[in-house]
């Protein structure tokens, strides 16, 4: 299994405090990250695929790799990803492909743009939304051969923010006392009470 550190990428669909289920799968955490084709972050997962696929099925990986690229079996998508109602490009993922990550069993860990692990709910909710940029995303690829078939996945294991980003999709972060500037009463003195 191979553990890669991708870099500078905004998150897509993040479900990072608590598993979420996306359509009919079950719930886990996880999320969609857009790829930019020819980047270093391509080449570090391409790379990684072939590397999986080679220790998990020797001579047969070119065949079962081609295979799994047409069955849609890849956690690599080279093709934007677009909504299966509409047909419309998400947001972000204009122009990119996307790297589906998923973690069933463990919440992955999340740093902010100072490496202070978020461990509450609301803390991460409130920096890792749609549309944050990641500083980096460590995840592990997979090769996946058994009763449910062959796969190549993927498994995010951690993200540290860079505090940067602009909400997308309608998962905006919470608000805040600046949202709110200007409309707070002022306190009363304790002899003004008198």
């Amino acid at each position: 299994m191979g553990k890669i550190l991708l870099k500078d990428l905004m998150l897509g669909f993040p479900a990072l405090a608590e598993p979420q289920a996306l359509g009919d799968g079950e719930p886990a955490y996880g999320a969609k990250l857009p790829i930019v084709p020819s980047s270093e972050n391509l080449k570090l997962i391409e790379a990684e695929i072939v590397a999986v696929a080679k220790e998990q099925w020797k001579d047969k990986a070119d065949a079962i790799l081609d295979m799994l690229r047409e069955d849609g079996k890849l956690c690599l998508v080279k093709k934007e990803y677009r909504s299966k109602s509409t047909g419309e490009v998400y947001e972000g993922f204009q122009n990119s492909f996307m790297l589906s990550t998923r973690n069933a069993k463990t919440q992955p860990t999340v740093f902010d743009e100072y490496g202070n692990q978020l461990e509450k709910k609301t803390d991460i909710e409130r920096k890792a939304y749609s549309g944050a940029i990641a500083a980096g995303v460590s995840v592990e690829i997979w090769a996946q051969d058994n009763k449910w078939g062959k796969r190549v996945n993927c498994t995010l294991l951690g993200v540290m923010l860079s505090g940067e980003g602009t909400s997308i999709g309608g998962g905006a972060a919470p608000a805040s006392a600046d949202d709110f500037a200007g409309l707070a009463k002022a306190k009363a003195e304790a002899g003004d009470l008198l």
